[in-house]
């Protein structure tokens, strides 16, 4: 892999070349927890407004130049970054990263533009309301973290319905500056696709807030709703950053845990106990800090009972007993992500938010490979050892009274 600058803009360039196509991405390092809590959702709502049209193309032109020849176009928004996308054939990476770079840097911020794209993200949120997952991680996020690193993406219904067009402008002028933003390319293409982009103009960066510590919740977290038949649990704890030292470790953890059908809390709770559906574990990792999660839903007759399983499972589990399966599969899953331009580019961008030192996965595959079963079990029960916090989105009438547990 291969770092260039264009003033301070940096472009991170990985080859493939036995493919024919191309992901190309503009990651801006900009997120929800850049906004203050008025202006909670303008991140994602400028994602939405860019693509209304920029100077260069219309809104059907970026659409269509990348769509047209079989490509995807699209952009997300996460607490830290924004990221628009591309997939594409080789022969029109140099067209697609001309679209990303008008989307990044010129796009038109019309009130016409804007009022449409509030109606659809009033919609997206009242959409997320009426999902009892969205819900619940909603609610234990901004529990355990606060504002403004625990609050949705999406912002809120008032807050969506009070920004103006002069006001994403703004944010777009003050935060999509090039110390902000990095590009990434990968798959096949020719470096003089480079040449699309434009010489940025220098700008002083500026502070992220720091980052949140974990709070635990002393009062029972409970949301109800209507027209739902199961309740919907969530178990929380402090988790780890990218950047700190048994990150790996985590990793394999989580892999183990909850990561799949032929994963311990599967197995244990799905396949033994048959009061679920589905239960996974997932990290939510932050540079220095992070949060750990396990989810599953039930019937309200068996959520009690279901709960106090996980618990016990947790109790007994020894990841010493499953270190080989974990290292494996972790690695077999780093394999697939790396064998195509886009899962290469995910690689990168989920390092590159935080970090210009993206580490060669070569490097990463030798970290994985030299956790022993010792060091694993010692993490492992250092890891999971304490308290968790429990949140549940359940019917009207369910009577829920925990707030915590103990591992």
């Amino acid at each position: 892999m291969e770092v260039v600058s264009r003033g301070d803009l940096k472009v991170f360039l990985k080859e493939i070349p036995w493919v024919e196509t191309t992901a190309i991405a503009f990651l801006v390092r900009v997120g929800s927890a850049n906004e203050g809590d008025s202006q909670a959702g303008i991140s994602h709502f400028l994602e939405h407004v860019v693509f209304r049209g920029t100077q260069k193309y219309s809104m059907r032109e970026l659409k269509y130049t990348v769509e047209s020849v079989g490509g995807t176009l699209n952009a997300f928004t996460t607490t830290r970054s924004t990221i628009y996308y591309a997939r594409v054939p080789a022969f029109q990476a140099e067209k697609a990263l001309d679209v990303l770079k008008e989307l990044v840097f010129h796009p038109k911020i019309g009130e016409e533009g804007v009022e449409i794209e509030r109606r659809v993200i009033l919609e997206e949120i009242r959409m997320s309301l009426e999902n009892p997952e969205d819900r619940l991680f909603r609610m234990a996020m901004m529990s355990v973290w606060g504002s403004p690193y625990g609050r949705d993406t999406l912002g809120s219904e008032e807050t969506v319905s009070r920004m103006r067009a002069d006001d994403i402008k703004e944010y777009h002028r003050n935060r999509y500056i090039p110390p902000r933003i990095r590009v990434i390319v990968t798959g096949k293409f020719d470096r003089n696709l480079l040449d699309v982009l434009d010489d940025p103009h220098p700008a002083e960066d500026f502070e992220d807030p720091p980052e949140p510590a974990f709070r635990h919740n002393e009062d029972t977290k409970l949301q109800t709703m209507k027209d739902i038949n199961h309740v919907h649990v969530l178990l929380l704890k402090e988790g780890l950053g990218k950047m700190t030292e048994d990150y790996e470790k985590l990793l394999v953890l989580d892999t183990i845990l909850g990561s799949g059908m032929s994963s311990y809390l599967f197995e244990e709770i799905r396949e033994k106990l048959g009061t679920v559906y589905e239960i996974y574990s997932f990290p939510v990792s932050l540079k220095s800090t992070g949060a750990y999660g396990i989810y599953f839903s039930t019937s309200p007759e068996n959520a009690f009972k279901t709960l106090d399983a996980v618990v016990e499972a947790l109790k007994r589990f020894k990841a010493s007993d499953h270190h080989e399966y974990g290292i494996k599969r972790r690695l077999g899953k780093l394999m697939m992500t790396l064998e195509s331009p886009a899962g290469y580019l995910n690689y990168i961008v989920d390092r590159a938010t935080y970090s210009d030192e993206v580490e060669d996965p070569k490097e990463l595959e030798k970290r994985i490979e030299s956790i022993s079963p010792e060091e694993l079990e010692e993490f492992s029960k250092r890891f999971l050892k304490g308290k968790w916090s429990v949140f549940a989105v359940a019917p009207e009438g369910f009577s829920w009274d925990v707030a915590g547990v103990e591992i």
